[in-house]
């Protein structure tokens, strides 16, 4: 179900064809897109942009990285009504009780089917913060 007015979403990942992907599915449904691919873009962009959603894969650029927790918490000091799901194969309970202290509001386990992903960000823009 597209949204009723447009939101902004930011995708991140160091995988550039998911993020084409998320980016096509989501702007098909609706949604603007922004796409970053490693840590630097990602805060240029959470600086200079206004996102009511960001999705940002735990690691971005090797097997013990968690850029995604420094992405969370910089999206939380800049804007502390935007929505944070933080995508991971690497899902365990400290990694959520560490990332649910840092703002993010949903820790998914990658691959996540696509349609599901959309019902966990409509679900998340529709909730009060």
């Amino acid at each position: 179900m597209p949204p009723r007015v447009p939101r902004n979403l930011l995708i991140v990942d160091d995988e550039t064809v998911l993020c084409w992907v998320l980016g096509r599915f989501f702007s098909s449904a609706g949604y603007e897109v922004d796409s970053a691919t490693d840590l630097d873009e990602a805060l240029e962009r959470v600086k200079r942009g206004r996102y009511d959603l960001v999705i940002s894969d735990l690691r971005l650029s090797g097997t013990q990285s968690e850029e995604g927790l420094i992405i969370a918490e910089r999206v939380r000091e800049s804007s502390p009504a935007t929505r944070m799901v933080l995508l991971t194969a690497f899902a365990t309970p400290e990694l959520g009780t560490r990332a649910q202290a840092l703002g993010v509001d949903l820790v998914l386990s990658k691959p996540q089917p696509l349609p599901d992903l959309a019902v966990h960000v409509s679900q998340l823009l529709e909730a009060p913060r």
